[in-house]
Order: structure tokens, then sequence, then C-alpha cells
């Protein structure tokens, strides 16, 4: 068997029965319609003449219309409204016949799933579709007891029956084949909104140089798609690795495709899909059928995974930046489902749209009106124009331009379930990622920008008074999300629709501001929900961290260390912001609402960090004034604004940096010189809830509610995710030598894989804290080398300079460079996780389950980048741009001519000569000594050094720049 990229091809051999047969399955692109290919060759590969019937396909084809759980649930009712139509043209078309809601209000079913097979000469093959015409009453599908006990010819004529049960899709011929000689198959099992397009096209879609033509386009498709990332070293594996990394990261997070508006242009994230992979069987994904199609996904996954778009697409720009802050709501939380981008006409632009139509078509058309009356994407736009055979005066994708141009594009998410507590953290990554290609637009980044909104979800945080409650003689907090049917219906809203926060309590325009206020309104809310001991952000919202199946810990009242971490981080970025105002404004407008907040907490920081308030009481202060803030803004806000001072705003951040600070010492030291990822936190002293007639007060959750007097905070046992955020806060390289010795002497190592486990044993805690527990040891979350954080742990041992570390670490971390036979599939793609040597089950160790898709690229990705081109990348000296390369790779990756090479930026190609094969890092390192340019007009220039200036810096940025060739010495 051999995976491709777009493709798959089985090969067997028989010498017996002197046949070879190859099958190859690739995906259709390019077309109008969506399908898989499935080309079967058989060959002779004996010495004597072979007669042969064949018949091929397959032995079941679910109708269009089918939903997967309810066939799973009621497969025996749904036969009922199958069918297969369209057999007189032989190319049967699967669909149900209606809709199967028990609805008054039902609906057909215009849409189908087709068969088409031909042999390799271009004879279109009549199909069997009744599997008992082949199979008779063998329900197992098995063996073909009709086939093989009657003549293809006998067969083909029997009356076929595809009602009542699940169709097949069969096509059959008879040959006789000379030694040497080979009979081919092509058969196209695909979707389409009208059958007859594809009955009209027959005879082209059944010609082989459309197979051939086919085949290598898909082919190419990812080939280009990958370009991108285009690496050549010592080792192929890890080149194609690097090439599979990369698409298998944009199938998760989309690719960038920037679409004409006749400005800087619309980015649409094609492909983009939740997860992914059909092997997370728990994650429903969809993609839209239709050009230019975009698919659902999670806030957590799209963010991490387009982290890289701006270096791999510098015209991204800061459009992840817009999406994902203006995705965090006023309360500092987000929408669970991130769905494709839409568009819609602007409000002033009505005339002109009717113009362009005008002009643009042949005739007038009701229908593409009244799509484009309301929320529209690209791709359904084009199919509309495909559908129903619109003739354009201009080309598509002048047209779409010109549509483009007149609209503006939304964000459209949902709030889906829960509020995990980390997904913000991954917002600050864009920043950073952004700021490295255009680091001279900082201020007009957080505050040139002024269009930044709020999203508004109708699930509602409720106040401790209402989600903390008595359960086992113990206070746990459970039923902490409220979804708020009240607001829903104050504000006349749909849960499914994609709301912003508004002025006049929620009924006024929508707010909008500033990036720079959207950061600080996100940072004042986390500080806000530290815990009690001041040390790690509460779990205050129903859902754990990154690390889901500590499903459990919200109602232990838990909180993590990595979120804690993330907003020292953000801290940190602010204030370096505001360090040199001369070109910001002085002042900035905040909500009023907001600013009230800030009010409250401020003088309380103050007196906690002098001592006048003792931390509890310090804690009930800030959480009171938190939940008075969520409630004045449960509906909306009033739309006054107070304007701050910068000067003002940076005094406070370096107190909430100390506050934190404090919090991250007191932490290191519960956890004795390891940062613990999660504390629990038990009520020593509490008081139950009642009535005036002292009955206990009933939470909606069902039980008796509690008031905390007295929390004591215990440490769970060790993760690697807390000391991995830990080492992105510190520029101390001698910090994070100790820290990663201290981890490679903890249980978080596994000795019998050399890999890092997710834990340390968990075995002493109680199944309190998640599923986690119930989980076998070294398999999913559970102690086990889930390759995203161990990913993420060797990014951050990169990034801080730990070379000989990291590259030690790669050698058995890193994929390609695993034991094939061990890790169990392609060593050209990731897993979920790798069961390491804690599970009882010796036969797992080091092999590789689940999912390839995950944010284990986003982290392989950074890697790479960070490799190639180093830590930093574009810089601002003395007014102007600069570019400097500072690669950290090991002598052992230069290819034999002591080279390796990559595409920087996306488009240009870098190569670094290193004749001597040393590392570009320690103590004997190489440096570039030169740097020969090459520019797509053909002219050259070499540059002493290896920093880029001015004019060329920004020529290599807008992509001008085809080659560099770096000499090092």
């Amino acid at each position: 068997m051999t995976i491709l990229p777009n493709g798959l091809t089985i090969e067997e051999s028989h010498a017996g029965h002197g046949l070879k047969t190859t099958v190859h399955y690739f995906n259709l692109p390019g077309d109008d319609y969506a399908a898989l290919v499935r080309q079967v060759e058989i060959q002779n590969i004996g010495g004597a003449e072979l007669e042969l019937e064949l018949l091929d396909g397959l032995p079941e084809v679910l109708p269009f219309g089918v939903e997967n759980s309810n066939y799973k649930e009621m497969g025996n009712l749904l036969r009922s409204w199958m069918d297969v139509f369209n057999l007189e043209n032989g190319i049967p078309f699967y669909k149900l016949r209606s809709s199967t809601n028990d609805d008054a209000e039902m609906s057909s079913i215009e849409s189908g799933h087709f068969y088409l097979s031909s042999t390799g000469e271009g004879e279109q093959l009549y199909p069997i579709v009744d599997y008992e015409v082949i199979f008779g009453g063998n329900t197992s599908l098995t063996y073909p007891d009709r086939f093989a006990a009657l003549p293809l010819a006998g067969l083909l004529a029997q009356a076929q029956y595809p009602v009542n049960k699940v169709p097949c899709g069969f096509s059959g011929t008879a040959r006789t084949l000379a030694p040497g000689a080979s009979l081919k198959l092509n058969t196209i099992i695909g979707h389409v909104n009208d059958i007859a397009r594809i009955n009209h096209r027959a005879a082209e879609l059944c010609r082989e140089e459309y197979f051939a033509a086919k085949a290598l386009e898909a082919a190419a498709l990812t080939e280009d798609l990958t370009a991108d990332i285009a690496t050549r070293t010592s080792s192929p594996v890890f080149d194609a690795y690097c090439r599979q990394s990369y698409l298998d990261n944009l199938l998760r997070g989309g690719y960038p495709f920037i679409f004409d508006n006749g400005a800087e242009g619309f980015v649409v994230h094609l492909y983009s899909r939740k997860h992914g992979d059909m092997e997370r069987d728990y994650n429903f994904f969809s993609l839209a059928p239709e050009y230019y199609s975009q698919g659902n996904g999670n806030f957590r996954d799209m963010n991490q995974n387009r982290r890289n778009d701006v270096f791999f697409h510098p015209k991204v720009g800061s459009f992840n930046i817009k999406m994902f802050y203006s995705l965090i709501q006023a309360d500092g939380y987000n929408p669970l489902s991130v769905q494709g981008t839409s568009f819609e006409i602007l409000p002033d632009a009505g005339d002109k749209l009717k113009a362009w139509l005008a002009g643009a078509l042949e005739g007038d058309d009701d229908g593409l009106e009244r799509l484009l009356a309301g929320r529209f994407t690209a791709g359904s736009l084009i199919n509309y124009i495909a559908d129903h055979q619109i003739m354009l005066q201009i080309s598509e994708q002048e047209f779409l331009s010109g549509v483009l141009a007149l609209s503006q594009q939304n964000i459209e998410a949902a709030f889906g379930e829960g509020f995990w507590s980390d997904h913000w953290t991954y917002n600050l990554d864009l920043v950073e990622g952004y700021l490295d290609i255009y680091p001279e637009r900082r201020g007009e980044l957080l505050f040139g920008d002024e269009t930044y909104a709020f999203y508004d979800s109708a699930a509602y945080v409720l106040p401790r008074s209402e989600k903390y409650v008595i359960s086992g003689g113990k206070v746990r907090q459970f039923g902490a999300l409220l979804e708020d049917e009240e607001k829903l219906h104050k504000l006349k809203r749909k849960a499914s629709d994609t709301q912003w926060l508004r002025t006049q309590g929620g009924h006024g325009e929508i707010y909008r501001t500033s990036l720079f206020v959207k950061m600080l309104s996100l940072a004042l809310n986390k500080f806000t929900t530290l815990d009690p001991y001041g040390m790690g952000v509460e779990m205050e919202a129903n859902k754990p961290g990154w690390n889901d199946a500590m499903n459990g810990l919200p109602g232990l009242v838990g909180s993590g260390m990595s979120e804690t971490l993330e907003l020292r981080r953000m801290l940190v970025f602010m204030l370096e912001a505001l360090e040199n105002t001369a070109d910001l404004p002085s002042a900035v407008a905040l909500p009023a609402e907001i600013a009230a907040l800030l009010t409250q907490v401020d003088p309380a920081v103050t007196e906690v960090l002098d001592g006048s308030l003792d931390s509890f009481l310090y804690w009930d202060r800030v959480a009171s004034a938190r939940e008075a803030y969520r409630a004045e803004i449960r509906f909306g806000i009033t739309g006054e604004t107070a304007d701050w001072s910068l000067a003002v705003i940076r005094d406070m951040l370096a107190l909430w940096l100390r506050k934190v600070d404090q919090g991250i010492e007191l932490a290191v030291t519960m956890g004795n010189g390891l940062v613990p990822t999660y504390f629990r936190f038990e009520a020593t002293r509490f008081q139950p809830v009642t009535d005036e007639a002292g009955e206990p007060v009933i939470s909606g959750y069902g039980l008796p509610k509690a008031r905390v007097e007295a929390f004591e905070a215990s440490a769970l046992p060790y993760f690697l995710e807390g000391p991995t955020r830990w080492l992105k806060t510190l520029d101390n390289k001698q910090t994070a030598k100790e820290i990663y010795n201290k981890v490679k002497q903890s249980g978080l190592f596994d000795p019998v894989t050399s890999m890092y486990r997710t834990s340390v044993s968990l075995e002493a805690e109680t199944h309190d804290i998640g599923r986690i527990r119930a989980f076998t040891a070294g398999w999913q979350e559970r102690e086990s080398n889930f390759l995203h954080m161990s990913y993420k742990y060797l990014l951050e041992l990169l990034k801080a300079g730990l070379y000989e570390e990291f590259y030690s670490e790669l050698k058995t971390s890193l994929i390609p460079f695993l034991d094939p036979e061990v890790y169990g599939r392609s060593t050209l793609e990731n897993s979920s996780f790798i069961s390491t040597g804690g599970n009882p089950d010796p036969h797992t160790h080091g092999r590789g389950f689940v999912a390839r898709l995950s944010g284990s690229t986003a982290e392989f990705l950074s890697m790479w980048r960070t490799m190639m081109a180093g830590s930093s990348l574009f810089a601002t000296r003395d007014g102007e741009l600069t570019l400097a390369l500072h690669p950290a790779l090991p002598g052992w990756l230069f290819d034999e001519q002591g080279e390796v090479s990559f595409k920087l930026l996306g488009s240009t190609e870098v190569t670094y000569v290193n004749p001597r094969h040393a590392d570009t890092f320690g103590d004997s390192k190489v440096v570039i000594q030169t740097l020969a340019l090459t520019f797509r007009d053909g002219a050259e220039r070499v540059i002493t050094g290896g920093l880029l200036r001015g004019a060329d810096a920004e020529a290599l940025r807008r992509g001008e720049i085809a080659a560099i060739r770096a000499v090092m010495e």
C-alpha cells in the first residue's frame, strides 16, 4: 500500500492465478462536482492467456439524505425512503425520496450521489445497484453467491429492485487477457445537485484522458499547496514530513485564500474543518458542498493552526487577529464553534450592485438578486451561477471581485458548549506572529483600527452564589452556566445566530473599539478570575483548559497555572507596547462598565500588595466586582465611555504584573521548584445557604447552595503543560535549563520510549478530577505522549536557546525520526497520542494512535520556522526595516553539498551553504558571511553579512526576491 498526499494505491500480486491487481484512489479536483475516483487495473502476469469476468464496486452506497447517526439507530426504517434513480441513463443517482423528519413540514431531496464506471477504452459500463443480484441471500456481502453461479451476461440481464434495502454500486466486464495485457476500470463515486449535468457529460467523463489529467491535477494540487514549505535537508523523510505537516495543518486551520475586492482583499480559509479526520469519531465536521468551501471548527483549533499564516502568507495581515480578538466576549470568554466567514452587500451599495449586475449578466435573474439580498459565501454565489447556467459577460473571477468590492465580510460563530479556560491564550501568538513580519505596525495594530467588536453569547457565567453547592458534604462548583433564554427573548435573537455586543442594553449599535482595549478587557477579566491564592486562573465556567479530560476540575473549584502564565505574557506585551508613547494616543475610550470594574479592582490590588488586605478577602472583593460587572453587561452595555490615560493604565498593569508574579512564585514553591499545572480548592469553612424558614436554598443544578469562608489549595501531580507555558515567559537560558533538567528527572519523562508524557502517574488521584483518571495509563490524555503538548514543550526548548537539548530530544520525539515498525503508521504523519511505558500492554509502547490532525502541526511549523529562520525575523532599526536570518540548524541536517534550503514567506527560496557541516549554534557555530539576492526581475545583488536593510528587506516581504543564497563560515 502506498499513501500519497492526495491518493492511495493498493497493489496485490497472485502468482498462482497469474494476476496483479492495482487499485488507486484519488479525490477528483477542479470540476463542478465532488467525487472520489477508484481505478482498478488487472494485469496478466502469467505465461498463459486468461479469460476474465470482473465485477468491481461498492457493496453499499448510502443514498444522500441519510444521516450517519440516524442510520446507526434506525437503519431498518430508513430503507423505506431509499431509492436509485436515473438507471435509464446508466448512471445511478442515489437519494432519499423525501425528508425523514417526523414533522408537519416535509421537503423533497434534489441532490444525490452518483456512480459512473467505464473501461480504460472509454466504454461506459451498465451498473448493478441491487446487491441481491450479486450476493443473493448472503447479506454479509462477503461472497458473491449469485455471481459465482451465473455468467456476467446472465447477471446483467437480471431484474433489479433497489428499494427497501441499501443499494450497491457495481459494474462489470468480460475480457480475454494475453500474457502482459491488462484491463482497467475507472469509477467515479460522486455527489451532484442535478444529475442531468453528469448525464450530459457522460462520454467526456468516461474517457481515459479525463482520468489521467485529473490524477495529475490531484497530485499537483497538494504539491502546489505545500510548496510554501518546500524544504531540502540531508533527511528526505524530514523534508516530506514538513510538507505533510503543512498540509495537515491547513486541513484543520484552513488555507488563506485572498479574494480580490478592489482593496486589500478578503481572506477566506479554504478546506478548514473541525479536526478533519474520521478517526476522531466523537467530532462532527462538515465542509460546504460548494466552490471555495469552508468548514466548521473550534475556536482553539483554528486559532492555533493559523498561528503561522502571516509567516507563509504576509498578505493575510491582521485578519486572524481581528477575527479571534473580536470573538472574545466582554466577559473574557469566547464561542466554541467558529464557522466559515460570509459576505453581505454594504447597506449603501444597493444601486451600485444593480448597475454591476446589469453589466455583468446577459439577462436578469431574480434568484441571484435574492441570494445577494442576504448573507452569502463566494462559493454559494459561484454555485448558483453554475447550477442555473447563468451566462456572464465577464469572467467568473471578475464578477466575483466586483460583487465583493461592494460587500462586507462577516465573522460567523456559535456558543457551542461551555467556556474553556484556555482558548484566549492562543490569541497573543497571532499578534506576535504578525509583528514578527510587520514590526513597524505595532502602534497602528493596537490603536489604529477601532472596528473590533465583542462577540455576545446567550450563555452566561453564573455568580458563585448560584454555582457553589454542597455535594457529599463538600463544596463543589456545579451548574456554572446559564443558557440565557431570557436574553434571547428580550433581544429577539436566535441562539444559532452570530451576535455582537450592542449599546443601549443590547438594542443599539454594535460597540466597536481598538485591539488595545480588547486586550485590556481580556487581561482585566482574567486577572479578576485568579483563584483565592492568586495562583491559577479559575475554571469557573464549566470547562477546564487544554486538557479536556480534566473535566472534573471545574467542579473541584479548580484553577490552571497555564492560563496565569499566559496572562503574564499578555501583561508584559502590553507594558512593552506602552514603554514608548511618542506615537500613541494619550488616552483610550473604555466602555463605562469596564472603566467601573477597573476603578474597583485598582485599589484592591494596591491594598493586597501593601499587605493591608488579606488574600481571601481580596479574592472575594474582586470576584464580587467581576460578578457585578457581568450582571451589568448581561444584555448589553449603555454605550457610554470614559477616557483613561495610557500612563494610568501602564501603572495599573505594572501592579497586576507584580500580583501575578507573586502567585507564580507561590505556585512554584508549592510545586517544589517546578510549577504545577493544576490546583484544586477545598472549602475548609463554609455555611449552607438557608431561607427564612431555615431550609436549604436549592441551586438551579438541584443541590443546596453554599457560601465559602475559607479555601485550601492543593496541587495536582505534575503535568507537562505548566512547565511548557512557564518556559514561554522566561528570557533566562539558565533558568530554562534548570526547568528542563527538573522535567527530565521527573516522571514526565518516559524512559521506555524516551518521550515526554502529559503527566506523571495519576494513580493516587480520585476519579473526581475527570475522565482522565478512568483512562488507561499511557492512553489518550492520561500519561501518554500527547503529541500536541510534547511538541509544544520541544518548541519552547528551541525558543529558549537550549539547542543541544532540543536536537537530542528531537531524535526520539519527532515523528520522522521514529522507527516506523514501532510507530505503527507512516512517519510522515502525526498521531493524536503515542502510547508510553505506563500502559499495561507493552505491544502499544511507542505506537501512534488516533487522528493525525491536531495542534501538533502548528507546533511543528513553529519549530520549523525557528530552525530555519530564527526566533525573530524582521525588526526596525534607526527607522528602517531590517531582516536577519538566525537559523538554529545542526550540522547533520545539511546535505552532502553542505546545503539546506527552505521557502521563506512562502515565496523566496533560501539556501544556506555550510561546507563544514558545522552547527549554526553554540560556541563553534558558523554564521552568515554573504547573502546573494536574486530578484524576480532578474537583478542580482551580493550583501556582506547576514542583514537585509531598507528597500531589500521590504522587497523580500513583498515577495520580489526569488532566491537568497547565504554562505556561512
